[in-house]
Formats: structure tokens, C-alpha cells, sequence
């Protein structure tokens, strides 16, 4: 599955917003939409956590004053398709050009805090599974249209998932949360060269446009276990144990 970052030049060379924009290609593509080239797709949810920011080696923040997606160190990006969703970044400080590195995921020290408490956006419980397991670091939700052949022919929906969080999670009980890091963190790190650009593009072309053709991968949905035909194919493209092309500026 292949996710691109898209920076839109701007006039200021260093900005402290970035846009992130959903792309399939060079499609913009958007909630309750058919994916370009496979219509009988259509796109229920995308939402995923960035954090551990940083420019040139040094931690750079996110702005948590009046908003309610983002923490210093982690940010909800995307939609729920039920509203327009948040689809930006607003740091703290400028950033300057060189190394901009990311983790698309929670920090351990924030994964396994309990929703019922945890300041918002870690609060939200479509995005979380057990105090074990710790939140979904990325959600995508499709839905396919099928054709039943009867008397008449009907259309059927059907659904598909793509849910990255950690794995191999020991504690005592699901309702527990474990003392040391999962087996599988699946927290993938990207870094990018950064030259003034002033948008992200998350591009889900490369991350998915083959494996939807293929029913032998679809007809299950990818939860994370990497010992899974679909996860096996779907993990390395999002940058575990795998080179990823899923993050990308554009000047």
C-alpha cells in the first residue's frame, strides 16, 4: 500500500502549516469516493497518527493551543468520512530546510494510556483497540460492489480493512497494558529531504493500486499480523521491513 506526501510550494519558504493532501496518483481523491481506475472501490475511512517530528536532528513540536487533533508530539490526520476531517499539520516553529523526519504511529509511552482518559486525539475509540494492543496507527475502510447473479442481478457491498497498529503485545490481560515494547512496534520512520516545501501528499496509489485486483489478497482484511498473506503483502509498502515510496514532497 503506498501512501505519498505532496508539498505544495508556497510563498513563505518556511512554513508552520503543513496541508496534507489525499491522492491516488495524481488524483486528489476525497471520503465516499470511488477509487480512480477500480470503481467498483469506494473509500469509507482513512485516518492516521503522525508524530516524533523532527528537523535537521532536533525535535520540532506540534501546536496543541485550541485544537483538538493534535498533541506536542502526535497528530490525527484524515477523515471518518462522516465529516471533513483535519488535514494539516501546525508546528510550534518554522521549519528549516534538510532532514524532516516522521513515525507514522504512537510512541509507546502514549500507545497504551486508556481513550477514557487521554486528552484528545488519543481519545478516540474508533482509533483504538485493547490497553494491550494500543490505538490503530493507521485506518483505512473500503468498500467493494459486488454483483449477485439471481433472478435479478442485485448490487451487494462488501467491506475491506487495512488496520496498522502493534503486535506481540504481552501483559496480563487485554484490559492491561504491557510494561515493555511489542514484538511488532509497526511504527514505520520516514525521513525526507525538506527544501521550503509547503504541503504533505499521502498518495495510496502505490500502497494498493495492485493488491485490489488481486481477490486472493482481499478477501481478507489486513489487522496487523504479519503472518498474514494480505498483511505480508500490504506491511513492506508501509514501510515495515520494506523500503516505502509512500511519503513524498513535491515543490
Amino acid at each position: 500500500m503506498i501512501i505519498s506526501l505532496l508539498l505544495l510550494t508556497g510563498c513563505n519558504p518556511k512554513p508552520t502549516t503543513l496541508p496534507i493532501k489525499l491522492m491516488w496518483g495524481d488524483q486528489v481523491i476525497s471520503c465516499n469516493q470511488t477509487l480512480p481506475g477500480l470503481p467498483q472501490w469506494r473509500l469509507e475511512n482513512i485516518q492516521f497518527y503522525l508524530s516524533e517530528f523532527s528537523n535537521n536532528g532536533q525535535v520540532v513540536y506540534l501546536s496543541d493551543e485550541g485544537n483538538d487533533t493534535q498533541q506536542k508530539n502526535v497528530a490525527l490526520i484524515g477523515s471518518n468520512c462522516q465529516s471533513d476531517g483535519q488535514w494539516q499539520l501546525l508546528f510550534e516553529q518554522a521549519l528549516v530546510p534538510g532532514e524532516f523526519s516522521f513515525s507514522l504511529g504512537v510512541p509507546f509511552t502514549l500507545n497504551h494510556q486508556s481513550p477514557l482518559t487521554s486528552k484528545s486525539p488519543l481519545n478516540q475509540s474508533d482509533m483504538f483497540w485493547t490497553w494491550q494492543m494500543g490505538h490503530k496507527f493507521f485506518r483505512l475502510d473500503l468498500a467493494k460492489k459486488q454483483i449477485e447473479k439471481r433472478d435479478t442481478d442485485r448490487n451487494l457491498q462488501t467491506g475491506w480493512q487495512f488496520h496498522l497498529g502493534s503486535t506481540g503485545c504481552k501483559s496480563a490481560s487485554v484490559m492491561r497494558s504491557p510494561k515493555q515494547a511489542c514484538a511488532y512496534p509497526n511504527r514505520p520512520r520516514f525521513t525526507l529531504t525538506y527544501q521550503g516545501e509547503t504541503g504533505l501528499v499521502l498518495d495510496l496509489a502505490p500502497l494498493l493500486s495492485d493488491i485490489l485486483n488481486k481477490p486472493e489478497l482481499t478477501e481478507n482484511s489486513c489487522m496487523s499480523d504479519p503472518h498474514t498473506l494480505i498483511c505480508k503483502a500490504l506491511l513492506p509498502r508501509i514501510g515495515i521491513n520494506g523500503t516505502s515510496k509512500i511519503w513524498y514532497w513535491q515543490s
